[in-house]
Parts: structure tokens; C-alpha cells; sequence
């Protein structure tokens, strides 16, 4: 089995071979998925958009959540928030 063949298997299993959205193009080589997305939601509109999902669940669940599950959403949303940034100036920089 080539290299690539096996990390990608290795991959899947980490992922518990969960049903997956994306093609098996896009399983090979992701890059043009995560380029398409910025493509379609800038930046900004994205931030915002997420920041709305962020204050419907505090809004729905904060009377319902308790604190622990409250300062995990944070966190979630705190880090994603930097692997959304970090995600697009990869794609800027990969792209030409």
C-alpha cells in the first residue's frame, strides 16, 4: 500500500468512518473545498454568521446549560474562531 493510500486510511479510521459530506476528490485533496468555501463566504460574512449561531445557542440553551457546558462553548467557539482564520490565509497562501 503507497504511503499516501495509507495515511489516508489511517484518517478514516480516526474519523470512526463516519459519514462524511465530502467526495472522495475532496477527501484526496480537501484544499479546493476549503478555498471554495471562502470563495463563496468571505471572511467577514463568515465570522458574523458563525458569531449569530454562537448567540442563538447562548440565547436557546443558557437557561438550560450549566456553567460547564456554557465555558465549553465558549472555548469552541474561541478556538474555531482561530481555525477559521487559520484555515483561510492557508488557502490565500496556497492559492497563486
Amino acid at each position: 500500500m503507497k504511503p499516501k493510500a495509507m495515511k489516508r486510511k489511517k484518517i478514516m479510521k480516526e474519523l470512526n468512518y463516519q459519514p462524511t459530506r465530502l467526495q472522495a476528490r475532496e477527501i484526496k485533496d480537501p484544499f479546493e473545498t476549503m478555498d471554495y468555501f471562502f470563495h463563496d463566504f468571505p471572511i467577514h460574512e463568515t465570522r458574523e454568521n458563525f458569531w449569530e449561531l454562537y448567540k442563538g445557542w447562548v440565547i436557546q440553551s443558557s437557561q438550560y446549560a450549566n456553567e460547564e457546558t456554557i465555558k465549553d462553548m465558549l472555548c469552541f467557539y474561541t478556538q474555531f474562531m482561530e481555525f477559521l482564520d487559520a484555515s483561510y490565509l492557508y488557502t490565500k497562501m496556497q492559492t497563486k
